[in-house]
């Protein structure tokens, strides 16, 4: 019987540590993206179902990846290749550079990252969802 109530009585404490740990996880997700547009929304989604976030993370925050945050309208250091000098020159993530940063990642390579950016078969209309969620990700907000 004492067992019975000891359960009963850590109920309440147990469904309050699972309450705080669930705020917590959908605060670190930034809210579940509820705060997107539709289609950032749709965005996030089609980068997270074509393996975009393994390297990008699954907020855009980075990792293997450059960080999507604050990405856009941005300064972005590229590699040279050897044979065209070598080096670095910088860009600005505007949405040209973006769609052809997606659609033909082995073009141009962001300086610092090791891994190469792999061919992801998404359309233009994909990428272009996926751009409006890279331009939505900021540290403001």
């Amino acid at each position: 019987m004492s067992t019975t109530r000891r359960t009963t009585s850590t109920r309440p404490w147990i469904a309050g540590v699972a309450t705080v740990v669930l705020a917590i996880g959908v605060a670190s997700c930034g809210g579940g993206g509820s705060e997107l547009s539709e289609l950032a929304q749709r965005g996030k989604n089609t980068a997270n179902s074509n393996g975009c976030a393994s390297c990008h993370g699954s907020n855009g925050q980075g990792g293997v990846g450059p960080t999507w945050v604050d990405l856009a309208g941005s300064e972005v250091v590229l590699k040279v290749p050897e044979d065209e000098g070598g080096g670095t020159r910088t860009v600005t993530a505007d949405d040209e550079y973006l769609l052809r940063a997606i659609l033909e990642p082995a073009v141009e390579e962001v300086d610092g990252y090791t891994v190469k950016m792999p061919t992801n078969g998404l359309s233009e209309a994909e990428a272009d969802d996926v751009i409006a969620y890279i331009k939505e990700l900021t540290s403001d907000g």
